[in-house]
């Protein structure tokens, strides 16, 4: 009978557990929070997605559900601007303070988070300052200083891609880490990303992130050097459809860049002179904008005498061709032998023309 009873009980803790393993309680009090109506959102194929709302009553809320891996979500609160982001995840969710800056407890993802985000912050801070002085050096016209501030921005950026490797590889087991991964990807190489997919956790192979990792890496497989060269078709700048195919037998660049990408434009003299450089030797450039403002995008060639074959299909950061290629940021660029194989990719200054000049050597 005593064997029955512990057994009983045991099986009592035991659903108990895996209740609270299998819901969330988000458990709110906001300072000074007018009543009104609390949203949960997260983002689904780049759409906010409200997936539940209730009513606070004097700054005191509370929400529960289930969710099946750790995920980044949103608190927006009626009539206060902006939203809180969290990694939601079962268990007891705590949020408590200012609106604006809410502490979060009881979520390990988002506590690894904010430790992670502290540290980019302060890397932030330090690029804000020596921003500051970089503008006086500019006005100044001290070019010994701007040069030096340069390489300062060059030793933050070198460090933070680091620190966001190391952490990316070292937290395996979070889905913070695919996450980051995703989030900074522009930092990293194919190899690099890899590497991280491949120390991934199978705990967390469920996450959303985990998937679209794989899915980003698949994707830069697809257009690393030596793979054929995906075709796709956009119009110019007169609505005429030109298709990449249209180029066979040439060396070309596929240049994805937009009107309103200081990068772009900076680079833009090096892309004019390696044209100049080589164009009647058999190479050619095909310029697709992300832009979404035809005015602008058409402006912009004219101001930088870009005078090659321009197509778009303004679609901003939706380019059909831009995501076909697996672009994130730009400028972003990839230079086609004469059969339609990638043979290079991202190259800018003088690896341009040095990689044109061994191509045309040979």
């Amino acid at each position: 009978m005593k064997n029955l009873l512990w057994l009983t009980f045991l099986a009592f803790l035991v659903g108990a557990c895996s209740t609270n393993n299998t819901q969330f309680t988000i458990n709110g009090n906001i300072d000074g929070l007018p009543d009104g109506l609390v949203k949960l959102s997260n983002v689904v194929d780049g759409d906010r997605n409200v997936v539940d709302s209730t009513h606070s009553s004097e700054g005191v809320f509370t929400m529960s559900g289930t969710i099946e891996s750790p995920e980044l979500y949103f608190l927006s609160f009626e009539n206060q601007r902006g939203r809180v982001q969290f990694f939601l995840e079962n268990g007891k969710i705590n949020v408590s303070g200012p609106a604006d800056n809410p502490k979060i407890q009881g979520s390990g993802p988002q506590e690894l988070f904010e430790e992670f985000s502290a540290v980019l912050e302060k890397n932030s801070l330090h690029r804000q300052e020596i921003y500051e002085d970089y503008k006086v050096a500019q006005d100044a016209g001290d070019e010994e200083t701007i040069a030096e501030i340069e390489e300062q921005f060059n030793l933050i950026e070198e460090d933070e891609k680091s620190y966001i490797l190391d952490f990316a590889k070292t937290n395996n087991t979070s889905v913070v880490s695919p996450y980051i991964a995703l989030r900074y990807n522009y930092y990293f190489t194919l190899a690099e990303l890899e590497e991280i997919s491949s120390l991934l956790d199978a705990s967390i192979a469920g996450s959303k992130y985990v998937g679209k990792l794989n899915q980003r890496v698949e994707k830069l497989n697809s257009v690393r050097e030596g793979k054929l060269a995906p075709v796709f078709i956009q119009n110019d700048t007169l609505g005429n459809p030109v298709s990449l195919e249209d180029f066979r037998g040439k060396y070309l660049l596929i240049d994805f860049w937009a009107s309103w990408c200081g990068p772009c434009r900076a680079e833009n003299p090096n892309v004019v002179e390696a044209y100049q450089k080589f164009n009647d030797k058999g190479f050619d450039i095909l310029g697709v904008s992300l832009d979404r403002n035809k005015a602008k995008w058409i402006a912009a060639i004219a101001d930088d005498n870009l005078t090659w074959t321009h197509v778009s299909d303004l679609k901003y950061w939706d380019n059909e061709a831009s995501k076909l290629y697996g672009v994130s940021s730009i400028p972003a660029n990839f230079l086609l032998g004469p059969d339609g194989v990638i043979i290079a990719k991202d190259l800018r200054g003088e690896a341009l023309q040095d990689k044109l000049e061994g191509v045309f050597s040979e």
